[in-house]
């Protein structure tokens, strides 16, 4: 610093970061950006409860099944899926109604077959 009190950014950097002024926000916030995933645990934590283990890992298990179609993510029937076993068939946001689905280029379903059989 100087010895008028005054301190050197160029030299020092400054007081305070950005980044840790930004992350100081309101409790709620943390809450609302972790809701869909606390909600999918409490789901899955009843379903154990309920159920048996056999539920959550089996819920799981298809979660992972349509997210790992090539193309699962942008066809609306399998947004439809991820909304049911997640939990979120009751909630109605933007993507709803806004529906973004890009032409995508569906595999043929027949070469696919052709392929893994002679492979």
């Amino acid at each position: 610093g100087s010895n008028l009190g005054v301190q050197s950014v160029i030299g020092q950097g400054p007081r305070s970061r950005v980044d840790d002024e930004l992350t100081k926000a309101h409790p709620l916030e943390s809450r609302l950006a972790n809701w869909n995933s606390s909600q999918l645990g409490m789901k899955l934590h009843m379903q154990r409860k309920i159920y048996g283990l056999h539920a959550p890992l089996r819920t799981m298990m298809e979660v992972q099944a349509i997210k790992q179609t090539p193309y699962a993510l942008n066809s609306r029937a399998s947004r439809v899926q991820l909304d049911i076993l997640l939990g979120r068939d009751d909630d109605f946001g933007v993507e709803d109604i806004y529906d973004d689905d890009i032409e995508v280029d569906m595999p043929d379903v027949h070469a696919m077959l052709s392929k893994r059989m002679n492979a």
